[in-house]
């Protein structure tokens, strides 16, 4: 059972899977983009506020277990790697949408914190009870983000250079993973070239300005 799982890991992504360590070595490495750019935002935080730098360092602590979750789906490919993969990305996309919009709307930070670990832990729990729901997961993550994106720009205070080098890695990184999509004409499982690695690199700069652009924002006070 086990193994039949583990076969069909990162097979949606083009890249050919090999029998080595790496399974596919191109999106393994290209993984660690999202560590990368997680030690930037934890360097960074001593710069920011008091207020902002826990959260600047907890994002960064979750986008380096997205790059470790990745890089085990795509490399190495242990039991958990599965499990790994989206819960890290998952719980990633959760801490936006909920201390994003927190201080602004009077939720108080405790209260937000319990949020995103009730939520993280909900997913988990469902993550290890039907595996296959991923996809379903993802897409409420998504509609999630969206609407919370929608209240942070209520509020004003975005930094708009950071949000458009955002929105338009975002919308690259997108059409670099459907390129890379296993069966898609672009798809060529054995080149050194993988549109999958494009995408880790792209949306893990995204993230990365994404939570800069709504610095302000997620620290103002609350709307009266």
């Amino acid at each position: 059972m086990i193994g039949a799982l583990l076969a069909t890991l990162g097979a949606g992504d083009c890249e050919a899977l090999g029998g080595g360590w790496l399974i596919q070595p191109v999106a393994a490495w290209t993984s660690l983009a999202y560590a990368v750019v997680g030690l930037v935002l934890i360097v960074s935080a001593t710069a920011t506020s008091v207020r902002e730098r826990r959260l600047r360092i907890v994002f960064g602590l979750l986008l380096i277990g997205t790059g470790i979750g990745s890089f085990l789906y795509h490399g190495p490919q242990p039991a958990i790697a599965g499990f790994t993969h989206d819960i890290t990305f998952l719980t990633t996309l959760w801490f936006l949408i909920i201390m994003n919009p927190a201080m602004p709307y009077g939720l108080r930070r405790g209260w937000a914190w319990g949020a995103v670990a009730t939520i993280s832990a909900s997913t988990a729990v469902v993550l290890l009870i039907a595996p296959t729901s991923t996809n379903v997961l993802t897409a409420i993550s998504i509609i999630a983000l969206v609407i919370s994106d929608f209240l942070v720009r209520r509020v004003g205070g975005i930094d708009g250079r950071w949000y458009a080098t955002a929105l338009l890695l975002f919308a690259g990184a997108i059409i670099f993973n459907v390129l890379g999509r296993t069966g898609a004409p672009t798809c060529t499982p054995d080149h050194a070239f993988q549109f999958h690695g494009v995408w880790h690199v792209l949306s893990a700069v995204a993230f990365g300005a994404y939570f800069i652009a709504t610095t302000r924002p997620r620290n103002q006070e609350p709307l009266r």
